[in-house]
C-alpha cells in the first residue's frame, strides 16, 4: 500500500511540474511578453550604456552626493553650461580693455614767466639831470637810500627801453653791491661779475632779454659812485 500511494504522488507531482512548464512555455513565445524583474533588481542596460540609479545598475537606491545634482530632464549638472556660476564668460574672440594709464609726471615744474618791467608804449628818449627823468623804472631801480643823483636818461627803440643812471651813495662799493642784488633778486634777475676797469668794480644782471649792468668805483670822499646800463623789453622774459 505504501509503495502504491509513493507512485500516486510522483505521478501527481510529474503532472503539475509539466503544466507549470506549459504555461512559462507559451509566456515566453507570446510577443511583447516580458517577465517583471524582482522589485529592487532593476533590468540590464543596453550594450555599451552605463545603467543609472534608477535602472537598477550598481548605484541604485544610493542618493546622489551633494553638489552632484542633476537639473531636472536635462542630465546637466547646474553650472554646465554656464548658468548660476556669476557673469557669463566674454563671447569668443573679445578682449577685455583697460583704460589707458597716465604717465606720472617727471622732473620739476616750469617755473612761470616774470611780468615785464616796462609795457607800451614806451617814453621818449629823455635826459635829466640832478633828477630821476620821466620814463625811468625807478621803482624796479630803485636807488640806495641816501643817494645823490648826477644824471639819468631814457631811449626807446621798438619794444626796448634802453635806461642809464649815474649817482653817488655813502655806502662802500660792497653795500650799493649788495643793495641792486636783493632789489633785481626779487625780480628773478640772476647775478655775474662783469669786465671793469682797473680801480671799478662791475656786475652784470640778466632775467632772459633783459639786462642791467652796474658799475662802482670808490670817490676821494669814501662814497661810491654808481652808474647803470640796461635794456628792458615789453615782452615777459
Amino acid at each position: 500500500m505504501l509503495a502504491k500511494r509513493l507512485v500516486i504522488v510522483g505521478v501527481s507531482v510529474a503532472a503539475a511540474l509539466g503544466g507549470a512548464a506549459l504555461v512559462f512555455d507559451q509566456l515566453a513565445g507570446a510577443p511583447g511578453a516580458s517577465l517583471s524583474a524582482p522589485s529592487g533588481t532593476g533590468t540590464a542596460a543596453p550594450d555599451g550604456a552605463e545603467a543609472s540609479p534608477a535602472q537598477g545598475g550598481p548605484d541604485a537606491g544610493i542618493p546622489a552626493a551633494p553638489g552632484t545634482a542633476t537639473d531636472s530632464g536635462t542630465g546637466q549638472s547646474p553650472g554646465a553650461a554656464g548658468e548660476g556660476t556669476g557673469s557669463p564668460a566674454p563671447a569668443a574672440g573679445l578682449q577685455e580693455v583697460l583704460p589707458p594709464v597716465a604717465a606720472a609726471p617727471t622732473g620739476l615744474p616750469v617755473p612761470s614767466t616774470p611780468a615785464a618791467l616796462v609795457s607800451m608804449p614806451l617814453p621818449p628818449t629823455a635826459s635829466a639831470q640832478g633828477k630821476i627823468v620821466a620814463g625811468f623804472p625807478e621803482e624796479s631801480l630803485r636807488f640806495p637810500d641816501g643817494s645823490v643823483v648826477v644824471s639819468t636818461g631814457v631811449s626807446a627803440a621798438d619794444t626796448v627801453l634802453q635806461v642809464t643812471a649815474d649817482a653817488i651813495s655813502a655806502a662802500s662799493q660792497d653795500s650799493v653791491v649788495g643793495h641792486f642784488q636783493q632789489q633785481l633778486a626779487k625780480l628773478n634777475f640772476w647775478s655775474e661779475p662783469a669786465p671793469a676797469t682797473e680801480g671799478q668794480r662791475a656786475v652784470r644782471f640778466v632775467r632772459g632779454a633783459d639786462s642791467v649792468t652796474l658799475t662802482t668805483s670808490a670817490t676821494g670822499t669814501g662814497s661810491t659812485r654808481f652808474m647803470l646800463l640796461g635794456n628792458l623789453h615789453t615782452t615777459a622774459g
